[in-house]
């Protein structure tokens, strides 16, 4: 069963580590399945899918893997060591009856033989260097397929978007800052360009999400689609959700409750594979709960480091950017300086733990003041840091408008840098 187990994980997976660690012998109960996986990797480089298994052997059981990758390596040496094991001392009864001392020295030197396949470790980056050249090509001309946009064009000019894979943004802010509007407007973005979206969501139900949902992607009135106001309009909005219907990709919320109240990484990473997710927001990352640790005892910056890390570790393994949102510590922040600051909050108000965002790709600090929303970029691994992005922002409809200003970064042409810092000079008398 086990050698059946990770066939199937190989392929659901498309776990390459996998296949290639284990040669043949590991799988001889299904030798014909396993070398027509391995010779379609290495004429495709790519695993085959389920479909072209099943075209190629029709009774191959389809099997659905929840084990850890760790439990099948282990139990697939296990059977293997068994039938090794085997396999030998039938051999050597046939030898004891000519000489049973060399007999039992040569079993005792073939079960000792018995080791699990040498893993390679690490990557020789000189011998692999033409990858970083494919890559940079691939990168260049099919850019869709390894950056997402965030849905704000000047935030993806300053971060280059959002990565798809070995990306955990962090986004945080003081009560009260709109950080989980951002966080689902970077969700409806990728939703919108044609994938699966997850959002977990501890504080909010899923119709308040929903409702939020329609205010980002169609600007529908959030107050009026809440029944908030008695003469709200309702046709549009009507005919608007029948038509939602017809999309095939899914934007799936799940709270505390979907996972027994205990969010785990484990659990958030079934959830994405089940569901086929490209990208996740964990809205509240301090309501996760550390597997390596399940005691209560555990400090709350062990914890937070550790389920960061093993976020991280999640996005590069599955090719999935996740946004984990973040509450600011109410005390003022202060400055390079030291001087204390009313501005945004710094890296090291991060609520629980500076380990969030040493693990973290990226971290953006969101300000809400009025009918202004201000994104500082505090941490960022592959482009600048301390730009200061600032959005005319209307919390009922969802709308930003671009209002540049000084510390953006980004450089617009004279008649329009001229307009906007009008405007931004105009928001900053109003605060």
């Amino acid at each position: 069963m086990i050698q059946l187990q990770t066939l199937n994980y190989i392929i659901s997976k498309k776990d390459e580590d996998l296949l290639i660690t284990y040669d043949q012998s590991y799988f001889f109960n299904y030798t014909d399945e396993y070398n027509f996986i391995i010779d379609h990797f290495r004429n495709y480089k790519i695993i085959p899918d389920l479909a072209s298994v099943l075209d190629k052997f029709p009774d191959f059981n389809i099997l659905e893997v929840n084990e850890s990758k760790d439990y099948i390596e282990h139990k697939l040496y296990e059977e293997y060591v068994y039938n090794e094991s085997v396999k030998i001392i039938q051999q050597s009864t046939k030898d004891f009856s000519i000489d049973a001392t060399r007999a039992v020295d040569e079993l005792r030197t073939k079960l000792t033989n018995i080791k699990p396949p040498v893993k390679k470790v690490g990557t020789n980056i000189i011998q692999q260097s033409q990858d970083r050249y494919d890559k940079m090509i691939d990168r260049m001309a099919n850019r869709d397929n390894h950056i997402f946009s965030t849905g704000l064009n000047e935030l993806d000019m300053t971060i280059d978007g959002m990565q798809r894979g070995e990306e955990l943004m962090i986004i945080f802010a003081r009560t009260n800052n709109c950080k989980s509007w951002i966080a689902e407007k970077l969700a409806v973005s990728v939703w919108e360009a044609g994938h699966n979206v997850g959002f977990f969501s501890p504080e909010m139900s899923d119709l308040s999400v929903g409702y939020r949902f329609d205010t980002l992607h169609k600007n529908f009135d959030n107050k009026g689609i809440q029944g908030s106001i008695p003469d709200y309009e309702s046709g549009p909005y009507k005919n608007y959700l029948k038509k939602l219907t017809t999309n095939k990709n899914v934007f799936s919320v799940t709270t505390p409750l979907d996972f027994n109240k205990i969010v785990t990484v484990s659990a958030i990473k079934k959830w994405i594979v089940d569901q086929n997710l490209k990208m996740i927001v964990i809205d509240g990352i301090t309501y996760m709960t550390n597997e390596r640790c399940m005691s209560k005892s555990q400090n709350t910056t062990e914890k937070l480091t550790e389920i960061a890390e093993d976020l991280m570790t999640l996005s590069t393994e599955l090719g999935v950017p996740i946004i984990a949102v973040v509450q600011a510590n109410r005390s003022a922040a202060r400055d390079k300086d030291g001087e204390v600051s009313e501005d945004a909050p710094e890296l090291d108000t991060i609520r629980g733990s500076d380990g969030i965002s040493h693990n973290a790709s990226k971290v953006i600090s969101v300000v809400h003041r009025k009918d202004t929303i201000t994104l500082y970029i505090n941490k960022n691994r592959s482009g600048p840091v301390n730009n200061k992005l600032v959005y005319q922002y209307d919390v009922n409809t969802g709308n930003f408008t671009y209002i540049d200003n000084p510390k953006s970064g980004l450089a617009l042409p004279p008649t329009q840098e001229e307009d906007t810092r009008n405007l931004y000079a105009d928001s900053e008398d109003a605060l």
